[in-house]
C-alpha cells in the first residue's frame, strides 16, 4: 500500500463520528450509532506504516479498557447499539489492526438493567475473565472463560451506590491477591473484593483526590500506588486525566498533576487505562477517548505511549495521530547510548559510498533545518546526547551557540521539520533512541510519536531531516559515531 493510500485511509477514519459515551450528570442521553451486526469482524483502516495511527477501532465507541490475554490486547469500551445495550470486544495481535470480536455481553440477557452500558473493566483471576460494567447506573459483574465472551451476568446488581452517579467501575488485583472495585462519579467508592471476585466485602471507604470527577483507574509500580482518574465533565474541551499517588490502594491520595492536555483540533483527551507492554518490565502504553468533532458525542480511542521519570512521576502523556509503534515483543533500554558528543550517520549513504550526516547547514549558528551532509570537521555535524533520566535524551549542538534538535512546532503531522531551536524545556526537544541491532537506532519524538526520517531516502547530501511514521527503512535508521 502507498504511502498516499494510507494518508487517506487515515483521515477517512479519522472522521468517523465516535459517539457512544457514558452520561456524567444527566439521565438522558443521546442514542449511539447503531452497529452491523454481519458476520464480517470489521478491521481498522487507521495503521500507517508500522504504526497504529490514532484513533485505532473502526467503530463509534468510548471509554476504553485494554486487557492483555492469550497472545493478543483486547479492549473493551461503552455499549453501542439500542440504548446502549451491547458491550463489544476489539482485539489485536500487533496494535495495528483490531478485529472487531462481536457483542461479548447483550444487556437484554441481563434481568436488572438492559440500558445504559458504560465504561467495562475487564480482569483475569482464577482461570476465567470478569467484567465490571455500568448499567442503568448501577455496577455489574458478568463472568467468562474467554475474554471474548460471551459474558454471562451473575443475576443481580454487584453495587448501586454511593453517590448520584456510580458507574465507572476499575477492578485492580494488588501483589498480595486482594482485589478492589473502584467506582463513581464525583463521589469515589473503594471497596474490597472477595475472592470469588463477584462479591464486595470489608468497609465501603470515599477517600479521593480533591479534584477527582470520575474514570478512576488505578496501577501500581515501584510500590506506589497510581490512582488516574478525568477532570471535567466529559463534554468540556479540556476534560482530561489527572493522578494522584499513595502507600496503599485506598489512600490517603498525593495530588501531582495532569497527564493529557488537548492539542490542536484534539479535544477531551479523558478516561483512560494503561496497560504494560507485554513481557516488559517497564513499558507502558496508555488507551483514552478524545474527540476532533465539534460534536461532543463523537469519541475516539486512542493509543500513546506513558512514561515515568526518574522520579516515579508519571510524564504527560504526548497525544499523537501516529499511535505506537508495531508490538514486536521486544523490551527497549531506557538509555542505551552513553552520554557524550557524536556524529550521526544515516544508514542511507551518497551513490559513491559516502556517509550521510545530520547537518546544520553552512555551520549556521541562527535557528534551522537539520539536513545532510558528507563529513566535513564542522561542529554542526558534532552532538551530544544528554540522557535527561526519563526515557529521553537531550540532543544539542555542539556549535557555540548550543542549540537543541527540535520538532518543529511539535508538529503532530508525518513530514514535519526537524530543526536546530534554543533549548527549550517541552516535548518538541525530547528524543527516544531504540537499539534496533547491528549498531542502528531509531530516533522518535516525543512531541509526535514519530521517528527521524531521511526524507525520501535520498542519497543526495542535502536531503531534508524530517520526522515520519515508523517503517522500518534505512531513512530511518542511524548509527552513533565518534565526531
Amino acid at each position: 500500500m502507498g504511502n498516499s493510500t494510507r494518508l487517506l485511509l487515515n483521515a477517512i477514519v479519522l472522521s468517523v463520528c465516535i459517539g457512544a459515551c457514558k452520561d456524567d450528570n444527566e439521565a438522558n442521553r443521546p442514542a449511539a450509532p447503531a452497529i452491523a451486526t454481519s458476520g464480517t469482524s470489521l478491521v481498522a483502516s487507521s495503521a500507517i506504516d508500522l504504526m497504529s495511527g490514532n484513533p485505532i477501532l473502526p467503530v463509534p465507541t468510548a471509554d476504553p479498557d485494554i486487557l492483555y490475554a492469550n497472545g493478543k490486547y483486547y479492549i473493551y469500551t461503552t455499549a453501542i447499539g439500542s440504548n446502549n445495550s451491547q458491550f463489544h470486544a476489539y482485539s489485536s495481535a500487533d496494535l495495528l489492526s483490531w478485529n472487531d470480536e462481536g457483542v461479548v455481553l447483550d444487556l437484554n440477557n441481563v434481568n436488572w438493567a438492559h440500558t445504559g452500558g458504560w465504561a467495562p473493566c475487564v480482569v483475569a483471576r482464577n482461570g476465567n475473565f470478569y467484567m465490571y460494567f455500568t448499567a442503568a447506573k448501577q455496577i455489574g459483574v458478568a463472568v467468562s472463560t474467554s475474554p471474548t465472551g460471551p459474558f454471562v451476568d451473575k443475576g443481580s446488581a454487584l453495587a448501586t451506590g454511593d453517590g448520584t452517579d456510580p458507574i465507572d467501575p476499575m477492578a485492580f488485583i494488588d501483589s498480595d491477591g486482594q482485589a478492589y472495585l473502584y467506582w463513581g462519579n464525583t463521589t469515589f467508592n473503594v471497596q474490597a473484593l472477595n475472592a470469588d471476585m463477584i462479591s464486595l466485602t470489608g468497609t465501603r471507604t470515599h477517600d479521593k483526590p480533591s479534584n477527582y470527577f470520575e474514570a478512576p483507574y488505578m496501577l501500581k509500580r515501584n510500590g506506589v500506588y497510581y490512582l488516574m482518574y478525568s477532570i471535567n465533565d466529559y463534554r468540556n474541551d479540556d476534560y482530561h486525566v489527572e493522578y494522584a499517588t499513595s502507600g496503599t490502594p485506598v489512600g490517603p491520595w498525593t495530588t501531582k498533576g495532569r497527564i493529557t492536555s488537548p492539542f490542536g483540533d484534539i479535544k477531551g483527551p479523558g478516561h483512560n487505562s494503561v496497560i504494560r507492554k507485554a513481557g516488559c518490565s517497564d513499558e507502558y502504553y496508555f488507551v483514552y477517548h478524545r474527540r476532533t468533532s465539534t460534536n461532543v458525542d463523537e469519541r475516539q480511542v486512542a493509543i500513546d505511549r506513558m512514561f515515568f521519570d526518574g522520579s516515579g512521576n508519571i510524564m504527560p502523556v504526548r497525544i499523537s495521530t501516529s499511535g505506537v509503534i508495531k508490538y514486536d515483543g521486544i523490551c527497549y533500554a531506557p538509555n542505551p547510548i552513553a552520554d557524550g558528543t557524536y556524529a550521526i550517520r544515516c544508514k542511507i549513504n551518497t551513490t559513491a559510498g559516502a556517509g550521510l550526516y545530520l547537518d546544520i547547514p553552512g555551520c549556521s549558528p541562527d535557528n534551522a533545518d537539520v539536513k545532510t551532509w558528507t563529513k566535513t570537521p564542522c561542529d554542526g555535524q558534532k552532538w551530544t546526547l544528554t540522557y535527561q533520566n526519563n526515557g529521553f535524551y537531550k540532543i544539542i549542538s555542539a556549535l557555540p551557540n548550543h542549540k537543541s534538535l527540535d520538532l518543529n512546532s511539535c508538529g503532530l503531522a508525518r513530514g514535519t521539520n526537524i530543526m536546530v531551536w534554543d533549548q527549550l524545556s517541552n516535548d518538541c526537544q525530547l528524543w527516544k533512541v531504540e537499539a534496533l541491532g547491528n549498531g542502528y537506532y531509531r530516533i522518535w519524538a516525543k512531541g509526535s510519536n514519530n521517528v527521524m526520517d531521511l526524507e525520501n531516502g535520498s542519497q543526495t547530501p542535502g536531503a531534508d531531516i524530517r520526522s515520519w511514521t515508523w517503517n522500518g527503512a534505512d531513512a530511518q535508521q542511524f548509527t552513533f559515531e565518534t565526531p
